[in-house]
């Protein structure tokens, strides 16, 4: 295999070849989400402050976690978003997932007209140099910068938990379109 093949050179070469490259389905980006809707998600604010300490902050629905040794958890962000820069610099943010009672938050951060987002927003005192987290979300991770990879029109944002804080409570999720509480139940671990 040469070099002009187009296949995977990463770490795994060899062991996880790349499939050759085949056409994609031919679907308006609309129709697409529509289909990909049908999978719920969660819904969380991701926050960092800019080269200024100015608070930055989104709304994600494509917040996953990728290892638990070491605690990793990825994101991503259009690659035509306002605060793309933000993010790419940031050594450190904080994601808050949402409660069930948040949809006006996870609105007013996912609008982009919306200019100060965090005007009366209630946040946790964590100091000025810590990425803001939102007060009320059912859980906060404040992550470190671990990798990031542009893919398709997106940056994946691979970050390393660092600090967690558990509120509990119903999370917000997003399933075709619209918000709804998730449940609230005592959860068992699986084993």
């Amino acid at each position: 295999m040469n070099a002009d093949s187009g296949a995977y050179a990463g770490p795994w070469a060899g062991v996880f070849p790349a499939p050759a490259p085949v056409p994609s389905v031919s679907l308006p980006p609309r129709a697409l989400r529509r289909l990909l809707g049908h999978f719920p998600t969660g819904v969380a604010i991701v926050c960092a402050r800019d080269a200024q300490g100015k608070p930055q902050g989104l709304t994600i629905n494509s917040f996953v976690p990728i290892s638990l040794q070491p605690p990793l958890v990825l994101w991503n962000l259009a690659l035509h978003a306002q605060s793309l820069s933000t993010f790419q610099r940031a050594t450190q943010f904080a994601i808050s997932v949402l409660g069930a009672g948040q949809e006006a938050l996870a609105r007013r951060f996912a609008d982009p007209q919306v200019r100060h987002r965090f005007t009366d927003v209630p946040l946790l005192d964590d100091g000025e140099d810590a990425p803001p987290r939102i007060a009320g979300a059912v859980v906060h991770l404040t992550c470190t910068r671990h990798a990031q990879w542009p893919v398709g029109d997106h940056l994946l944002l691979a970050g390393r938990i660092v600090d967690v804080r558990e509120e509990g409570g119903a999370p917000l999720l997003f399933h075709r379109g619209r918000f709804q509480a998730g449940p609230v139940e005592t959860l068992v671990e699986v084993r």
